[in-house]
C-alpha cells in the first residue's frame, strides 16, 4: 500500500523519473501484490490498487494498458456505491466518485482537457468525503478549462474553488502553479484577472 499512497501523491506532485519512488519501482510493486477477496470492506483498498496500475500505465506511456484496470474499478464502484464510514473501514473514499476524478487525472496525463472536462461535468464533487478529494476535483477541472479556448474566467473560477477547500493543496502544486502562471500571462485587467493574480500571489507566482 506504500507504493498505492506515494505514487499517486508523487504523480500528482509531479515528481520526476529521478524520484525515490519511481514508476518502475511501482509498476514492479503492484504486479508482485496480492489482492485480498473482493468483499465491502477490502472494495476501498482493492479499487484504489487498480486505478493506481491505471495511472502508472499512463505515466508509463502504455495507453492500452489504461483502460482494462479502469474499467475493473467502475466496474467494482458500481457494485459497492459510494462507501461511507461504516463500509470503508480503511478510509479510501472509494467508490464512482472517486473513479471519476482518477478518470479526469488520467484524461490529463493523456492530454485530453475536453475529454476531462466531460468527465468533471458527471461529477458530484461534494458526494466525495474528504475535502482533500474535492479540492482535487476542481484543480484539475480548472488545469483542463485553462486548455480550452474560451474557458478561462471559468478555470480561474474552478481554481479558486479548489484552493478554498484546500489551499496549501493547490498553491504548492506545481501542476496548478504552472497553469496560474500561464493563466496570468494573458489575463485582463479585470475582475477575474485580479482574483487570478491574487491566486498567483499566493502561490509564490511572479504577477
Amino acid at each position: 500500500m506504500y507504493c498505492n499512497a506515494e505514487f499517486s501523491r508523487s504523480a500528482r506532485l509531479g515528481a520526476s523519473a529521478g524520484s525515490a519512488l519511481s514508476v518502475s519501482d511501482c509498476r514492479t510493486s503492484l504486479g508482485a501484490l496480492t489482492l485480498p477477496p473482493t468483499t465491502a470492506d477490502t472494495a476501498g483498498m482493492i479499487g484504489m490498487v487498480t486505478m493506481t496500475r491505471a495511472l502508472i500505465a499512463a505515466a508509463d506511456k502504455r495507453p492500452d494498458d489504461v483502460a482494462a484496470p479502469t474499467q475493473t474499478a467502475k466496474e467494482l464502484a458500481t457494485q459497492f456505491g459510494e462507501l461511507d464510514d461504516n463500509r470503508d473501514p480503511l478510509g479510501f473514499g472509494f467508490g464512482p466518485t472517486n473513479v471519476g476524478l482518477w478518470e479526469m487525472a488520467l484524461a490529463l496525463e493523456a492530454g485530453e482537457p475536453d475529454r476531462a472536462v466531460g468527465i468533471a461535468q458527471t461529477i458530484q464533487p461534494k458526494r466525495h468525503p474528504f475535502k482533500t478529494r474535492q479540492s482535487q476535483y476542481w484543480m484539475d477541472y480548472g488545469r483542463a478549462l485553462a486548455r480550452l479556448r474560451g474557458r478561462q474566467d471559468d478555470a480561474v473560477r474552478a481554481l479558486r474553488i479548489a484552493e478554498e477547500l484546500f489551499p496549501m493543496r493547490v498553491l504548492r502544486n506545481p501542476f496548478a502553479q504552472d497553469v496560474i502562471g500561464e493563466l496570468v500571462a494573458r489575463s485582463r485587467r479585470d475582475a477575474v484577472g485580479w482574483e487570478l493574480r491574487g491566486m498567483a500571489y499566493r502561490a509564490g507566482l511572479p504577477v
